[in-house]
């Protein structure tokens, strides 16, 4: 069982206090929604922890499955619970830092000079929730890195692009938290820094599940190293044998979308496309479509700025850049950041289900 203690409770009334009073500041906290609420077409979230430590979240369009001792999300239609239409899984498996030899800002895996798989560290996961006048109007999760696991890796984990245990002690001091939250209610938030707002996104009710990464204490080798972060998407084969690599991806790029099945594996050394970011959108999108239908179902999505906290307090908004190979398993998704040393990091990645395109199993 997880437990929500009271000062988690008392930041989040402070959280959704502010959010209602400053609604243009977008940090990793709980958000309040906007001040003439219009509720998603889903209902109100709410959630319920297994015995295993996993967490569910549901709405009427979405239920989301969080790994109860790491950062892995499967997410589906909640009128599927079969997974005869879709169930996708969004899991965190690596951090790197590498040298942009090509000059992309992209990470390639020729570049990498360190990594290490998420799956070494020990991971606690917390889950709560926000209401307003006795709605709930926003359950949300907190997976939070801890040190290096005494047993090697969480068995039962995708096994990530880049093989073998990297260099796990170099990392073991990284703070890394992923607080996700699922929202009642669309709303409209930017992203800002002292010269104003950079970027605003939308984040869409009771469909999507929007996520804040947040990173410190990264030990950068010097001063022109990056940092990225691998992601995995894939269907849940687990659940869905008879399924598997039913749906395809499709990347929405500014030259032409890429799409393509993840059980091909394109996975060997600098392989990795970078994504072309759209121009004027500040939302990058790969899509999960029916390969038969061609509906779009699923997607994974992220902001193309992120904040940097630099040790003064200061902050800028940086560009996000991402590259993407199908592994045989599913699609890596490789997150890259500039170099933030002695500072911190927060970005929005999300996952959701187009609730438009629903599908009756």
């Amino acid at each position: 069982m997880v437990h929500v203690t009271k000062s988690v409770t008392i930041g989040l009334i402070i959280g959704l206090t502010l959010a209602l009073l400053i609604p243009l500041m977008v940090e990793a906290q709980p958000q309040g929604p906007p001040t003439t609420p219009v509720p998603g077409p889903g209902g109100p979230p709410n959630w319920e922890t297994a015995k295993n430590g996993s967490v569910f979240v549901r709405t009427d369009i979405i239920t989301i499955m969080a790994n109860g001792e790491f950062p892995m999300f499967h997410f589906w239609f909640s009128t599927d619970e079969t997974g005869d239409v879709a169930k996708f899984v969004m899991t965190y498996l690596a951090i790197v830092e590498f040298e942009d030899l090509n000059s992309d800002s992209a990470f390639q895996s020729n570049e990498k000079l360190v990594f290490a798989p998420l799956a070494a560290y020990e991971w606690t996961l917390q889950v709560g929730s926000v209401e307003r006048e006795g709605t709930t109007t926003e359950v949300w999760l907190r997976y939070t890195k801890g040190g290096m696991r005494g047993s090697g890796l969480i068995p039962g984990i995708p096994s990530a692009a880049i093989p073998g245990m990297g260099s796990v002690d170099r990392f073991k001091d990284v703070t890394l938290q992923i607080w996700a939250h699922i929202y009642l209610y669309d709303y409209v938030g930017n992203i800002t820094d002292e010269h104003g707002v950079k970027a605003s996104y939308l984040v869409k009710g009771s469909s999507e599940l929007k996520m804040d990464i947040e990173v410190g204490n990264f030990p950068f080798s010097n001063e022109t190293t990056m940092l990225s972060i691998q992601t995995m998407i894939h269907e849940d084969a687990k659940h869905m044998y008879q399924h598997t690599h039913r749906h395809r991806y499709e990347t929405r790029e500014q030259y032409g979308n890429h799409t393509g099945m993840s059980d091909v594996d394109w996975n060997t050394i600098g392989n990795e496309t970078r994504f072309e970011a759209m121009t004027n959108r500040c939302v990058q999108k790969i899509d999960l479509i029916d390969a038969t239908t061609g509906t779009p179902q699923g997607f994974f999505s992220w902001t193309d700025k992120a904040t940097i906290t630099r040790p003064g307090g200061d902050e800028d908004v940086v560009n996000v850049t991402a590259s993407y190979v199908p592994t045989g398993q599913g699609l890596a998704v490789y997150l890259a950041y500039p170099n933030f040393d002695g500072g911190t990091l927060l970005h929005d990645p999300s996952i959701g289900l187009y609730e438009n395109h629903k599908a009756t199993p």
